[in-house]
């Protein structure tokens, strides 16, 4: 047999192999419960969805108090308002990036890895105007910052990173600080393209002026001190102080309520104001049927009489104990 093949014969295995695969076309299609669904290898969703809500909740925190920091430090009234926690590659971060723009990387002691901060120009020219004497409005700039501009800067971002530090301290001890400057991205190392990186968007507001912060953690990072979010976003609420609880029931044993129970007594106000511990009271109340407590005429209570022989009764024993049950 010759080992090369006439073209008849690659006209067979071709309409053969053409055949074979009509044949098992209709199967595949007719399998309904077949799913396929793309997965990109090079950006997996490497933090949950609960420690993104975690973080957009911190960091919304941090941009109420970073609000008023910046305000006080330029000056002048100056809204920050968290936009959006999303994952992306560093690359992809990049990217998305003005260029040139003012670009920083933060170190993130004692955690590895480091994090970057940009600052869009047009918030950052303002903010450089404003800090320089100018009025802070209408400036539109397209340049490189120059050095003494770049130091100006460094003012807003280390008052910036210092609310950033006071906000993550409720979770984990973590020391953010500048490593590093540029003012084209590309030109600072702070990860590899492929590294998958949590991006905080925020909107930043002087006057009339609008611009963009954004600042990107390593994936890796956050990753490390998963368990103090999940730890610490199960609480909603700090524990009261001692003094705290203190002044708290006394301002509510201050509130007036008018407390009632669906029973009838035959017995006198007066009487029963003079019942001591012990006493026994009759009542026309079914044992068999649960006591409401009203507080300010709503369903607060479920109360169960004390059953006797002959009909039930409410013993009076010191402070009364009652199952809560739901509001009406």
């Amino acid at each position: 047999m010759s080992p090369v093949l006439s073209q008849e014969e690659i006209d067979a295995l071709l309409t053969a192999a053409s055949d074979q695969g009509s044949s098992s076309q209709p199967a595949f299609e007719g399998d309904q419960r077949t799913s396929v669904i793309g997965y990109n290898f090079r950006r997996p969703d490497r933090v949950t969805k609960d420690q993104i809500r975690s973080l957009h909740f911190l960091h919304d925190r941090f941009a109420r108090n970073v609000s008023t920091s910046m305000s006080a430090y330029m000056r002048v009234v100056t809204d920050v308002s968290i936009l959006s926690v999303e994952q992306f590659t560093y690359s992809e971060f990049l990217m998305s990036l003005s260029d040139p723009t003012a670009f920083y990387a933060v170190s993130m002691r004692p955690l590895e890895g480091t994090a970057a901060l940009e600052l869009n120009p047009s918030v950052a020219f303002t903010m450089i105007d404003r800090m320089l004497g100018g009025s802070g409005r209408g400036v539109i700039v397209t340049r490189a910052l120059t050095e003494i501009e770049q130091n100006v800067t460094d003012g807003v971002v280390k008052l910036i990173l210092e609310n950033l530090t006071d906000a993550w301290r409720g979770i984990v001890d973590v020391q953010f600080r500048i490593s590093g400057r540029e003012t084209r991205p590309q030109m600072l190392q702070v990860a590899a393209p492929n590294e998958v990186v949590l991006l905080m968007s925020f909107e930043v507001r002087i006057g009339d002026t609008r611009g963009v912060l954004n600042i990107c953690f390593p994936a890796a990072s956050i990753e490390a001190v998963s368990g103090s979010f999940t730890r610490s976003w199960q609480r909603t609420q700090r524990e009261m102080t001692p003094p705290e609880q203190a002044a708290l029931d006394e301002n509510i044993g201050r509130v007036e309520v008018t407390l009632s129970a669906g029973i009838d007594a035959a017995i006198s106000a007066g009487e029963f104001l003079r019942l001591q511990v012990g006493d026994v009271v009759g009542l026309e109340h079914p044992a068999s049927e649960p006591i409401e407590v009203n507080v300010n005429g709503k369903v607060k209570f479920i109360g169960a009489p004390v059953v006797t022989a002959a009909r039930s009764h409410i013993r009076i024993e010191g402070p009364v104990r009652a199952s809560r049950t739901h509001a009406a």
